[in-house]
């Protein structure tokens, strides 16, 4: 009597047939790996030794030194690391087992850095541009004053308590004229209104604001300048002159203190980003 096979049936066939043709590829792999029958997956008994069967991971950090001890390292004479700086983010990647085009590797063992803004640097950024009342102006003013300096209107350097004493002495005043002609066939009405803000103390006009803008770089200055914005409430704004030139400068600043590091060590430095 002949018996038909269903189709659970010819699925087992068919996944015994592909298991046996793929076993001499199995024996011929350098990773011990075996071939399981559901699905015909290919599994990795590495995790079952009692060593990897390779060195890979990834090290994660913000300091330049550690990043470069460890690049260094872990680098080979005969197979250099190859660094990948993107100096727009602030960040580098090493590989170590990038390899070559005729025996390319995994690169899969990687070293990655990305700075840190320092505490003041991001109290600079995060007033740049700000409007801030007399209160707000004159507390940040005293709580960075150790990277502050401030200077009036012909130059003159002042103390920040100068400049915090200041900015909280601002008045407002206001003044309304209304003018009115009659004629006999003609009439004509205007309204002009004033607002002048003065202290009693001179004004800060500029401020210098001097920090270590990432760890690991140098310290660099930035100038400020302070606008009055007159209304009914008197309102600061200070903003950063030139504040892109001085991120590309950063930037800069990076790139060649990593290039410099890596001088005359095994390890290859490139301008961009890599994707295996």
């Amino acid at each position: 009597m002949s018996q038909q096979l269903d189709s659970s049936a010819i699925q087992q066939v068919k996944d015994l047939v592909l298991s046996g043709y793929h076993l001499g590829d199995i024996g011929g792999l350098a990773c011990p790996t075996a071939m399981l029958p559901n699905n015909v997956n290919v599994e990795s008994l590495e995790r079952f030794g009692l060593e990897r069967f390779r060195f890979r991971g990834a090290m994660d950090t913000t300091s330049i030194d550690d990043f470069v001890r460890y690049s260094v390292g872990y680098a080979k004479a005969d197979e250099p690391a190859r660094c990948f700086i993107d100096a727009e983010n602030m960040s580098a990647r090493s590989v170590f087992n990038i390899g070559t085009l005729d025996n390319p590797g995994h690169a899969d063992n990687v070293s990655t850095i990305k700075l840190k803004q320092t505490a003041p640097y991001r109290a600079l950024l995060a007033i740049n541009g700000d409007r801030l009342n007399q209160k707000q102006i004159a507390e940040w003013l005293e709580d960075w004053s150790d990277y502050l300096k401030a200077f009036d209107a012909d130059g003159n350097s002042m103390t920040i308590a100068q400049a915090a004493q200041a900015v909280r002495r601002i008045t407002i005043q206001q003044a309304t004229q209304a003018d009115h002609e009659d004629g006999d066939f003609s009439g004509k009405k205007s309204l002009m209104q004033s607002i002048e803000a003065s202290s009693k103390d001179v004004m800060p006009v500029a401020f210098e604001f001097k920090c270590v803008p990432y760890e690991g770089l140098g310290e660099r200055a930035f100038s400020m300048r302070n606008s009055l914005l007159k209304s009914s409430e008197p309102c600061f704004v200070l903003r950063i002159v030139q504040l892109e030139a001085q991120e590309e400068a950063i930037a800069n600043e990076f790139r060649d203190l990593l290039i410099g590091k890596f001088a005359e060590k095994p390890v290859e430095t490139f301008i961009g980003n890599f994707k295996a």
